[in-house]
């Protein structure tokens, strides 16, 4: 009987370990794609300042000429 108990305790436990684990993977996964909009945008503000600098540095050199 004690060993029935403890055979369906560590199914039990199994089980709630594996959807423990998968909810945990999702939640990674979401976390990821956030990140790696994130990264898209901050990659597409730093193009964006940079085209700026140049420009600005651009028209600061014609105007000294």
């Amino acid at each position: 009987m004690t060993q029935d108990f403890e055979q369906l305790f560590k199914d039990q436990l199994t089980k709630v370990t594996g959807r423990v684990q998968e909810f945990a993977r999702e939640a990674v996964k979401d976390e990821l794609a956030k990140l790696h909009q994130e990264v898209g945008e901050l990659r597409a503000r730093v193009a964006r300042l940079e085209q700026e600098r140049a420009e600005k540095a651009a028209e600061s050199l014609e105007a000294s000429f």
